[in-house]
């Protein structure tokens, strides 16, 4: 029986450690991406959804022109902290009509390779370093 216990709360300790690190790669995920998102005006920056289970299709009229989006992460952080992602999704999205021009290159000075797709790429071979 004690074995089964150990086992029981050594499985339990896995779980809550994986939950922090999906979290702390989520959080420097979004977080990349909020940082390389160009900004002309700043409403696209200000414009990252954060949600669960079902994208965020919101838009706002607010602006983020900070120099590291400072703003918009930390109204990122302030919902992934508060999230539970055990079976859930999380999402990040950006509805402005434009977005996807942005992540396709049309910024050709600020963000010519996109956003999403370089951060993932940074994210994957960080987690592949580790």
């Amino acid at each position: 029986m004690t074995f089964a216990l150990d086992l029981s709360k050594a499985i339990e300790k896995v779980q809550e450690k994986s939950g922090v690190a999906v979290k702390r790669i989520t959080l420097e995920l979004f977080k990349l991406v909020i940082e390389k998102s160009p900004v002309d005006t700043g409403r696209f920056r200000a414009n990252w959804n954060v949600s669960l289970n079902s994208p965020d299709k919101t838009t706002t009229k607010d602006t983020d022109d900070s120099s590291r989006g400072k703003p918009s992460v930390d109204k990122m952080e302030d919902k992934i902290i508060s999230y539970s992602f055990k079976d859930q999704s999380v999402y990040l999205c950006n509805s402005l009509p434009y977005a996807v021009r942005l992540e396709d290159g049309w910024s050709h000075t600020q963000a010519p390779n996109g956003m999403v797709r370089l951060s993932v790429i940074e994210i994957a071979n960080h987690i592949n370093d580790v």
